[in-house]
């Protein structure tokens, strides 16, 4: 008899994953969350149509409880005839009673060209205030509290015209207040779109309309420089990329992480690029930036290609303390994944995790870690969508509208190796559904101590997924608030120690694609009932440590003194 020896992570593959313990439901309708992105969808195929759009899950009023803002597009060249223009929506969470919208009377009705937005307290007055990034100019909100913002971008400094995607808060130069990071996409203007431009797909002669148009690749136009905006207080930012050393040209960026992947207390920044090298910037801790992508591991594909980097996240999944990346990308390149090994170095694990294979057929864009069942270990979340719109008459092997992936982390393996099972078609409806994906962010939104799931759809109804079934297990959220540290604490590092389960987190702005996520850290526990040690590294350096803490609760902490319930 022959046997026939195939590599572990094919085998795991091919394998079929048992029934998902969670569950998710999209909820959206009917909790009065009805909002149907416009990406101007037009016979000219303007680029900027297929790019969009993000969301964030934000507590605007700081009631303790997470409001939705979702990111509208708009047509180029004006809306059709009898047509109200689209405008930004602000939805308020009104517990039982579900979302009720108010963004024209909460004054963030905005009617630009949207694509993603960050979430922060840039001016340390206690309430969360809103940047928007467009195709055109940007836009900052500045919460004046009652539940009411200011537009007040051009006075800030930050109104940059260009076409910017994602961007994120981040204290890069710890001074205790948020600068902002604004990734810029390509320099495209609508006239020069040339007829014969290069396509993302060309048909085949055996198409049934040959010659068919489509989008025009990222190839076409040059790329656009990103942006650094230091804060300088009393409201205003100045443009300080090129003293930063974050000045690039040639970049591409479509996703953006602030995080500390050499665990020295300083924020370092992920940028994922599109059909260019990823950058990866280290700080110096001296107010600059160093590139280290390649040198790092994390600039190209496991082959050593340029991929079309859209999604970013950074987490903790193997829970040895070291933030690891993912990155989404196109048809037929693999979702990455990058563990950190330490020492400013990071492994490609993107096949031998289980995530390599299975993306292959999908077009990735929000994505995130989160741990979905509170088993106290990092699941990881993309929501997929091709982007063009008639991609059947391309290829016959794939669609627009595309399923979402949930990759469940099983552990590790024999190999001393993190596998991940893809459990999406296990996982509830909200997971089977076929939309166009876009920006995604989760959030424990109905504060029922799991993570639920918010997705922008290019052109279709968003979607809120309901969690629906963690069992009997346990879990912590911690919300951080900064006193030397920036007043959201954005940078923090937090160590949680439960038993043998030892978790590090750290607060971030925005991750996915343009899109930001709750302020709050999430922790499973699994079976553990409490926690024996909870530390906090903060931005100023502050180190924190709390002892016997129970689970199955909203705690927040404030720098310098004790928790207290949320």
């Amino acid at each position: 008899m022959i046997r026939i020896l195939l590599p572990w992570w094919l085998w795991a593959c091919l394998q079929q994953p048992e029934p998902a313990l969670v569950q998710f439901t999209d909820v959206a309708a009917q909790s009065g969350l009805r909002f149907t992105q416009v990406n101007g969808a037009s016979p000219h195929k303007y680029f900027p149509e297929t790019m969009g759009g993000g969301g964030a899950f934000i507590d605007y009023d700081g009631d303790g409880d997470l409001d939705v803002f979702a990111i509208n597009g708009a047509w180029i060249e004006g809306p059709p005839p009898g047509t109200t223009p689209p405008v930004d929506a602000l939805f308020r969470n009104e517990g039982n009673a579900g979302f009720a919208e108010v963004g024209k009377w909460a004054g963030v009705a905005h009617p630009g060209f949207g694509m993603g937005c960050a979430v922060g307290d840039y001016d340390n007055d206690g309430d969360e205030d809103l940047y928007l990034s467009s195709y055109g100019p940007n836009a900052l909100f500045r919460n004046e509290g009652k539940g009411r913002f200011a537009e007040v971008g051009a006075r800030a400094g930050v109104d940059d015209p260009r076409w910017s995607t994602s961007c994120a808060f981040g204290d890069y130069d710890r001074d205790g207040d948020l600068d902002l990071f604004v990734a810029n996409y390509v320099e495209y203007r609508p006239d020069l779109q040339r007829e014969d431009a290069i396509p993302y797909m060309i048909s085949s002669k055996s198409s049934a309309s040959p010659g068919v148009k489509g989008y025009p690749h990222p190839a076409n136009f040059p790329g656009a420089a990103n942006l650094l905006y230091c804060n300088e207080g009393a409201g205003r930012f100045a443009d300080c990329t090129r003293q930063a050393g974050l000045y690039n040209g040639q970049g591409k960026g479509l996703g953006v992480v602030f995080l500390d992947y050499d665990d020295d207390g300083w924020p370092d920044l992920y940028v994922a690029e599109d059909g260019v090298r990823n950058s990866l910037y280290h700080n110096r801790g001296n107010g600059t930036y160093e590139e280290r992508a390649a040198e790092a591991g994390v600039a190209y594909g496991q082959d050593g290609q340029m991929e079309a980097g859209m999604g970013v996240d950074a987490g903790d999944y193997d829970n040895d303390g070291r933030q690891d990346l993912t990155v989404t990308n196109f048809q037929a390149e693999p979702n990455a994944l990058y563990h950190n090994q330490e020492k400013g170095y990071f492994a490609n694990e993107t096949y031998a995790s289980g995530v390599g294979l299975v993306s292959l057929p999908f077009l990735g864009f929000g994505t995130q870690f989160l741990d979905c069942d509170n088993d106290g270990w990092q699941d990881l979340f993309v929501a997929n969508g091709h982007v063009l719109d008639n991609v059947e008459l391309f290829d016959q092997s794939t669609t627009y509208p595309q399923r979402r992936l949930l990759f469940h982390n099983e552990g590790f393996n024999q190999y001393g190796k993190i596998a991940f099972a893809e459990v999406g078609m296990q996982a509830g409806p909200g997971m089977q559904v076929a939309q166009v994906g876009r920006g995604s962010a989760a959030g424990d939104y109905d504060n029922d101590g799991d993570l639920d799931l918010l997705i922008i759809n290019l052109g279709q109804p968003l979607a809120l997924l309901r969690n629906e079934g963690t069992g009997d297990r346990h879990w912590l959220s911690l919300r951080t608030v900064g006193a030397q540290s920036n007043r959201d604490g954005i940078g923090a590092r937090v160590k949680v120690v439960a038993g043998d389960l030892v978790q590090v987190q750290e607060v971030r702005s925005t991750r996915s694609y343009l899109s930001s996520s709750d302020l709050r850290l999430h922790f499973g526990l699994g079976d553990h009932q409490r926690v024996d040690q909870l530390e906090i590294r903060w931005p100023s350096g502050q180190l924190q440590q709390f002892t016997d803490v129970d689970a199955d609760q909203f705690l927040v902490a404030r720098e310098g003194e004790g928790l207290s319930r949320q």
